[in-house]
């Protein structure tokens, strides 16, 4: 724990000081191979964005575990900018889109919705899932 403390500390101090990530910078921090740096990398290039596009291209653009680093950014970006946030173009050719797009409705209804009572939303969530 105390790697991640001081690895997302940093950050938020390159941060504070306005510095943006870049290839030789994200590397100082690590390649992100290991938890902590993919966090610290990821939390960094979601910070210092102005669009989910700029912040999981910077996260992606480094020599390390880029396609980790890539989903946390997009996670931070994605909460703080809505889905509406991912570019069109990002998506228009996304293969299984229906079903990715399904799932995703499916993880935002169970929290709210789900109470396994026999509820029509319950009962949808039962047939696309059985078992769970």
């Amino acid at each position: 724990m105390e790697e991640t403390r001081r690895l997302v500390g940093h950050v938020l101090a390159l941060h504070a000081e306005d510095m943006k990530p870049t290839p030789r910078r994200i590397e100082q921090l690590g390649g992100g191979w290991v938890a902590e740096e993919a966090l610290a990398i990821g939390l960094w290039c979601a910070l210092s964005a102005d669009s989910l596009e700029e912040g999981v291209i910077r996260a992606v653009n480094h020599s390390g575990d880029s396609d980790s680093t890539g989903l946390i950014a997009g996670h931070f970006l994605g909460l703080l900018h809505g889905p509406e946030a991912v570019p069109a173009r990002w998506v228009d050719n996304l293969e299984l889109h229906d079903v990715i797009e399904r799932i995703a409705l499916d993880i935002s209804l169970v929290p709210g919705g789900y109470r396994s009572d026999g509820s029509e939303a319950s009962r949808a969530i039962w047939e696309r899932y059985p078992g769970w």
